[in-house]
């Protein structure tokens, strides 16, 4: 009897870790972003770290000055 209950309680214990490591794997997703190239060197960047300017796409204050003096 003793048994049984001792392999309940481990099957118990297996199932509670199984599905907490599940909801939390499931909960972390990558971000993906959309990269765009520098006018000026051709790295390439996320767009919300991109600088703008006159329509056209830079890594930095200072490429975008360097095309458009």
């Amino acid at each position: 009897m003793k048994t049984i209950f001792l392999l309940i309680a481990v099957l118990l214990i297996w199932w509670v870790l199984r599905t907490l490591r599940r909801e939390r794997t499931a909960t972390v997703k990558p971000k993906i972003k959309n990269m765009l190239s520098c006018r000026h060197c051709g790295l390439h960047i996320p767009e919300d770290e991109a600088v703008r300017c006159n329509n056209r796409i830079y890594c930095s204050k200072e490429h975008a000055q360097k095309d458009n003096p």
